[in-house]
């Protein structure tokens, strides 16, 4: 696994090209352990994750592994928010090629999604007469019948059909791929701090359906210690003095 800072971003990879960046065991701790360094870092405001070579961004787990009995979880290396691995900070999926099965599900956890013209994705257990890993039924970035056709198929969805149904959010040529989402980053990263975990947090949490009076009392209870921040005040000060805001993040 490759940790690498860039600026207000850390870029992490999958460094498994020789397997098509599938996960190994000792791959989905690292990605653990990278998940929680950067969420300990102060100085890093986004993550974006990808794989190694011109093949493969994850092409789930590595069969060798499961051949032999090992079992390995989506909580062992997901940054899911609020889950098994917890990542307040926005994290965005750079898509580099094909992301199939747990390597979908690493994409689906993550919050933004740029990928190259030629990835796609894929769940292709139902061709290999192996069951669907539990963490299907949080694909909930994708439309119902989109999932229900890529489940009952196999069949590949495209990044192009993907960036269309809003699965993907930014499509480019592979050699643009890194530095689209490093500039996604930047432009978050340029943001007040509390207000980019908050607003993180109010989507998941509205997702879990707590009905739509207990979200709006989450909503205020998330922003309220962010509307009484020093950075509240110094983002409408910077604004009358017309300079860029210097964020504390507290």
């Amino acid at each position: 696994m490759l940790y690498e800072s860039r600026g207000p971003a850390v870029v992490v990879t999958i460094n498994r090209p020789e397997r098509r960046n599938a996960l190994s065991i000792a791959a989905c701790h690292a990605l653990r352990a990278a998940w929680t360094r950067f969420e300990a870092d102060p100085e890093a405001k986004v993550v974006i994750v990808t794989g190694a070579g011109d093949k493969a961004f994850c092409a789930g787990y590595d069969i060798a592994e499961k051949q032999h009995g090992d079992a390995v979880g989506i909580g062992d290396f997901a940054p899911r928010f609020e889950a098994t691995v917890f990542v307040s900070k926005p994290v965005i999926a750079a898509v580099n090629g094909a992301a199939v099965a747990a390597g979908m599900a690493l994409v689906e956890s993550c919050d933004l999604v740029v990928a190259s013209e030629d990835a796609w994705f894929g769940l292709p257990e139902v061709k290999l007469g192996i069951g669907v890993a539990p963490f299907v039924q949080s694909l909930w970035t994708l439309p119902q019948h989109i999932l229900m056709e890529l489940l009952l198929t196999g069949e590949p969805l495209t990044a192009r059909r993907a960036y269309e149904i809003g699965f993907v959010n930014r499509l480019v040529p592979r050699e643009r791929l890194l530095d689209e989402a490093l500039t996604l980053s930047e432009v978050i990263g340029r943001n007040a701090p509390l207000v980019v975990r908050a607003s993180k947090a109010m989507i998941y949490q509205g997702i879990e359906a707590m009905g739509m009076s207990r979200a709006l009392q989450a909503s205020k209870d998330l922003f309220l210690p962010v509307r009484q921040s020093e950075d509240a005040q110094e983002g409408f000060r910077a604004r009358r003095e017309r300079r860029p805001p210097q964020w504390k993040g507290r």
